[in-house]
This record gives structure tokens, C-alpha cells and sequence, in this order.
């Protein structure tokens, strides 16, 4: 086959394979002519073999489940999933196979899997799946009753095994940060929904970024031209802040007093969520009572970069930790919801039965995040950079330009996520 990864292939006529074919592709293998990483989980040990985790983060999860007895809800969840014939999924039936699980996932170079077939080129959403597949073990009921509550008010540390979630989200995340796990990265030309096209990346483009988490959080080649901010000069005018998807708006209550008192709240799904707790500590909290909460999300393709949504000065800026929940769902798409569900998505191999996560309004009050406070021309605005799973540091950067505020190892010392 041709070998040369810059060949021109054509798009697709429609927007994503049907399910069988989606099987077919998976079951073929990818495409030898494209430079990309093993299949995951390629070297699985079988049933009965006995397997010691490798990597720390995997050698603090056995040493969790062994302290705190953990085995039997682990053990539950992992055959209620492999019943439900997830492709890889379904590979895994002990714990000893968990763990191999757990050492490939958090060593994994990111890369989407791409198939040259009858003409035409696919890929799968590598990075997507990897992540949904994660988290859809922790959503089994067996493993949630055992992690900190999505709810308003707990005040309470978080249990051993969401702090295990966090620090395995940490230690991915510096494994990002490597030369190694930019290894792949040419595989994301081949994905149109993260338009490489539209962002620096030198001479070489995408093979120019030196770790996958500098092209996680890629600029865009002239952000003024590309995304132009709408009547600049207005001050009454806000902008979104990020590129993303609107998701609602919701009224913020002010406070009540007897006989039902109550903190300045949205209230979603008749469960009231305080304001001051998605603020945690910040000395601006009342000045949102009565004000309006705005969300949005964005999807994993995205530009994951934050703007200010409004002229004026910064007044307060942190990180608040918490939790790094993510909600997974088994879905089975129909004909009228793969037409929903892919219509920002071009040559991508869907099956029929997918995990997809959900971004519901609620579970923000809980997880890392940042705030800025801006102090405007019409008001204070807080801006909130809310993570989801694996993506939930938040990095700020130098005022007036776009490099990253980095930490050295040793300022590092001594500080935590708690």
C-alpha cells in the first residue's frame, strides 16, 4: 500500500458509516499506510492469568481495593459491562485484566484509528471513546455509591476513590505533558472536526507541537481574523467566552430568610444549587445574587481556550478543586439519531450501541474548576472553566499574551489539588 500519510483522500458523501460497517472496519484493523499507534489492549493477558500492575497510579487503585475491600463492587461492574458487548470493553472480565486496563489507558499516546476503505478514509473518536469507556465503569451503581455525591451541600471531603479519580486524571495528564505523547498526532489531520487547518503549529503544522497536550491547547493562527470579537468598542456588549456550545441560562435567586432560608441559588431538575458554592470562598459571591448563570460546553475537538467575555479588569483569579466526574451513558442510535447525533461530525465510524457522555447542568458546583472575576463597565462577571473527566486542569496565562503560567518543580512541592 501507499505509504505516504500526506495523500489527499476524499470526503464522504454522507456523514458517518452505518453500524455494520462500523463493526467491519473495527474487526479489519486500521489502515496500514497511516502512521498511528498498536490497537489498545492489544497485549491483554487472558482470563486466568495473574497480572501486578505496573504504573503507580495502578498500583494505588489495587492498594484501595484491597484496603477498603472494594473487590466485589469492581468485580460487579466489570461483568455488568462486558454483558453489554462493548467493543474492548468486552475483553475485560476480572480485575486482573482491569488493571492491565487502568496501566494501558494512563500510559495510552493519544491518536484517533483510521481506516482507508472502498475509496474513501474513516476514523474512530479515539480519544472520545477512551475517555466515555473510562468513566462508564465509575457510573456502574456498584462503584457511584462508593465516590463523593453530585450534590449540593456535602462539604465533605472527598472519598478514596474520587481522590484516586482525580490523582489518575493528574497522572495522565503529566504524561501528556510528554514528548511521547505527541507521537501520534498526525492521526487528528484526519479527523475534519478538529480543523488542524485553522491553527499555529510552525513550519511542520501538526507535527510541529512538542507534547499532546500543546495541541490539546492550540491557538488559533489569527484568532482577530478567525473568531473577530463583536463590536469591540461597545462595553455593554458580552461575547461567549469560549468556543462552545450553548447549553442554557438560568436566574440566580437572592437570598431568603425564614421560614425557608435559603442561599442565592439556580435551581435545575427542582434541586436548588448555591451560588456561593460554585464560587467557593470567592469575596465577590453576592454581588451575583439576582444576576444570571449562562452554560455551555465544549466537545473534546474543540479550541480549549477561555476569553474574557467583556472589556475591563481582572479582580480575582483562582483554581477551586473538586471532583473529576464525568457522566456516561449507553446509547443506541437509530436512524433519526445518528442523523442528530453526527451532524458536526464527517467520516466517522459510530456503531450502533455507543457510550456518550452527558453535560448536564448540576454537577459543576463539585468539580475542579476556575474562576476569574472581571470587573466590567456593566458589572462583575465571573467566568468559570469547569473540567469534565480527564480535562479538568485549569492552566491561566500571562497577561497580554497567550503563554502558559507553568509551575516549577519546585513551587510544585508542597502544594496539592485539596
Amino acid at each position: 500500500m501507499n505509504t505516504n500519510h500526506n495523500k489527499s483522500y476524499g470526503r464522504l458523501k454522507w456523514k458517518a458509516v452505518s453500524a455494520r460497517e462500523a463493526q467491519h472496519l473495527n474487526e479489519q484493523g486500521v489502515s496500514s499506510s497511516i502512521p498511528q499507534g498498536p490497537k489498545f489492549l492489544k497485549e491483554l493477558s487472558p482470563d486466568s492469568a495473574v497480572y501486578e500492575p505496573k504504573q503507580p497510579i495502578t498500583k494505588k487503585l489495587k492498594k484501595l481495593i484491597d484496603d477498603y475491600a472494594y473487590g466485589g463492587a469492581f468485580q460487579s461492574a466489570i461483568l455488568k459491562i462486558r454483558q453489554q458487548r462493548i467493543p474492548e470493553l468486552d475483553r475485560i472480565h476480572n480485575l486482573y485484566q482491569f488493571y492491565y486496563y487502568i496501566d494501558a489507558l494512563v500510559t495510552w499516546i493519544p491518536g484517533l484509528r483510521v481506516w482507508e476503505w472502498q475509496g474513501d478514509i474513516y476514523h474512530e473518536r479515539t480519544d472520545y471513546l477512551h475517555l466515555t469507556q473510562f468513566y462508564y465503569y465509575f457510573n456502574q451503581p456498584e462503584l457511584v455509591s462508593l465516590q463523593s455525591p453530585i450534590a449540593p451541600f456535602t462539604g465533605e471531603a472527598l472519598t478514596p476513590l474520587s481522590l484516586w479519580l482525580r490523582e489518575f486524571a493528574v497522572e495522565w495528564g503529566e504524561f501528556l505533558d510528554t514528548p511521547e505523547s505527541a507521537n501520534h498526532l498526525v492521526t487528528y489531520k484526519f479527523g475534519p472536526e478538529y480543523t488542524y487547518q485553522d491553527y499555529n503549529g510552525g513550519e511542520n503544522g501538526i507535527e510541529n507541537y512538542k507534547t499532546f497536550n500543546e495541541w490539546f491547547s492550540r491557538t488559533f493562527k489569527d484568532i482577530d481574523r478567525q473568531r473577530p470579537v463583536a463590536q469591540p468598542d461597545d462595553p455593554r456588549i458580552i461575547v461567549f467566552p469560549a468556543e462552545s456550545t450553548f447549553v442554557g441560562q438560568w436566574t440566580i435567586t437572592t437570598p431568603a430568610g425564614e421560614p425557608m432560608p435559603a442561599e442565592s441559588s439556580i435551581v435545575v431538575k427542582h434541586v436548588e444549587w448555591p451560588i456561593p458554592e460554585l464560587l467557593k470562598g470567592s469575596e465577590y459571591a453576592q454581588d451575583f445574587e439576582g444576576g444570571i448563570f449562562v452554560h455551555s460546553f465544549l466537545n473534546v475537538f474543540d479550541y480549549h481556550r477561555q476569553h474574557a467575555p467583556a472589556a475591563g479588569r481582572i479582580i480575582e483569579a483562582k483554581f477551586i478543586p473538586g471532583q473529576v466526574y464525568l457522566d456516561v451513558q449507553l446509547d443506541l442510535l437509530d436512524a433519526e439519531g445518528r442523523a442528530d447525533e453526527n451532524s458536526s461530525l464527517a467520516n466517522v465510524a459510530m456503531p450502533h450501541r455507543y457510550l456518550d457522555a452527558k453535560d448536564a447542568t448540576d454537577y459543576q458546583f463539585v468539580q475542579c474548576r476556575g474562576l476569574f472575576v472581571l470587573e466590567t463597565a456593566i458589572g462583575k462577571i465571573a467566568v468559570l472553566p469547569i473540567g469534565m473527566a480527564q480535562v479538568s486542569s485549569v492552566v491561566f496565562v500571562k497577561p497580554g499574551t497567550q503563554e502558559l503560567i507553568r509551575l516549577t518543580q519546585q513551587k510544585k512541592k508542597g502544594r496539592s489539588y485539596d
